[in-house]
């Protein structure tokens, strides 16, 4: 059970690495939004929609290089208020179950469909009529799909924590498992 503990924890410090690395992301699609607003307010001739592309092309970025980690830190939109009056085993339960039949098998088909996505995107030559944004689109579809592989990730990590839970008679905190309540005091 440690070693699945071991593994649980690798993913999930691989996938905290790689989403603070890109949440420096966040500034430069700052500065690119500010950039474009105080250019509008000051009238100045712009490819404002190249801009507005470049800002959707961080922000697709930094919403797919975080989703795997933010699973495991329990950041992710559920709704608890069906499982609040239940015990933690039970929400574990629920999460197996739901780990299980669920998110694993959608997320895994999604991630696996995405290669071809991407792989297509580059053999086509996709490409956009913005200079100031990517343009060549199998980049930031490949950066999705990275991000989808982090998802699937992030599933198992959590997967992983349950079942140490359930089975290897550990607490929630020694698995730092965070179904249904963030743990604030770790």
């Amino acid at each position: 059970m440690n070693a699945l503990l071991k593994l649980a924890e690798s993913m999930r410090r691989a996938l905290e690495v790689v989403a603070l690395a890109s949440g420096w992301l966040l500034v430069i699609m700052a500065c690119v939004t500010t950039f474009d607003v105080v250019a509008r307010k000051f009238g100045l001739q712009l490819p404002y929609t190249k801009l507005q592309e470049l800002e959707w092309h961080f922000h697709a970025a930094i919403f797919s290089l975080w989703m795997g980690y933010c699973y495991t830190i329990n950041a992710h939109p559920r709704v608890d208020t069906f499982t609040e009056m239940m015990s933690y085993r039970r929400r574990a339960w629920i999460e197996l179950a739901g780990c299980l039949a669920l998110a694993l098998p959608y997320s895994a088909l999604v991630a696996y469909y995405s290669l071809d996505f991407v792989a297509q995107s580059y053999r086509l030559g996709e490409q956009s009529d913005s200079t100031v944004g990517l343009t060549h689109r199998w980049i930031i579809k490949g950066v999705y799909a990275a991000g989808l592989w982090m998802v699937v990730l992030g599933v198992l990590s959590v997967l992983l924590r349950v079942i140490v839970f359930l089975f290897g008679e550990k607490s929630e905190r020694e698995v730092n498992l965070q179904i249904g309540h963030v743990i604030t005091d770790v």
